[in-house]
């Protein structure tokens, strides 16, 4: 079992608190923890986008009077998610990035012009700067075998659209739930 998620009741605090579930209102963190909590693996429970829209900010965690590791919970959701090649596309091209740049963001002609107009190197002084770098992040991502997870061929994207993944997700739960 994840984290202490057995203890996770269902009151919905966690979900009332939550700045994303303000933006999104079929976002429910207590959905993908009572999943988990009924072993529901399925294709529908883990290519749910929700899982990677948590920042993280522990509003959840801090709010919840059974004193469960929301967060924890969340991020061995995704981790488990993304070792069975799940992921969103925008974490696939990051991921992507920093195996051939060494850095999420790389550095382009034009902050490179702006940083010599500036009087500074023109790459910052960070992998960036240094072939030898580059190489050991390199060599580092490919013996963890992060290089496989993001690999165009090997990962398969999410999809966006959030109502449909909800309701097969809403779905899969009822039914495991009339089950039990």
């Amino acid at each position: 079992m994840i984290s202490n998620i057995e203890r996770c009741y269902q009151c919905g605090q966690c979900t009332s608190v939550c700045p994303m579930g303000e933006q999104e209102q079929t976002y429910r963190i207590r959905r993908f923890l009572q999943m988990e909590k009924l072993g529901l693996e399925s294709e529908e429970s883990m290519i749910t986008p929700f899982i990677f829209y948590c920042t993280t900010c522990y509003k959840c965690q801090d709010n919840c009077p059974q004193g469960v590791n929301l967060v924890d919970a969340v991020l061995a959701i995704r981790e488990k998610a993304v070792h069975k090649g799940k992921m969103l596309e925008a974490h696939k091209k990051v991921g992507q990035m920093l195996i051939n740049y060494g850095h999420a963001v790389p550095t382009n002609a034009d902050a490179m012009e702006k940083r010599a107009l500036l009087g500074l190197d023109e790459r910052p002084p960070t992998v960036q700067a240094s072939i030898e770098g580059l190489s050991e992040i390199k060599t580092l991502m490919r013996l963890t075998g992060f290089d496989n997870l993001v690999a165009e061929s090997k990962v398969e994207t999410i999809p966006e659209n959030t109502t449909m993944v909800q309701q097969a997700c809403f779905t899969q739960q009822q039914a495991a739930e009339e089950k039990a």
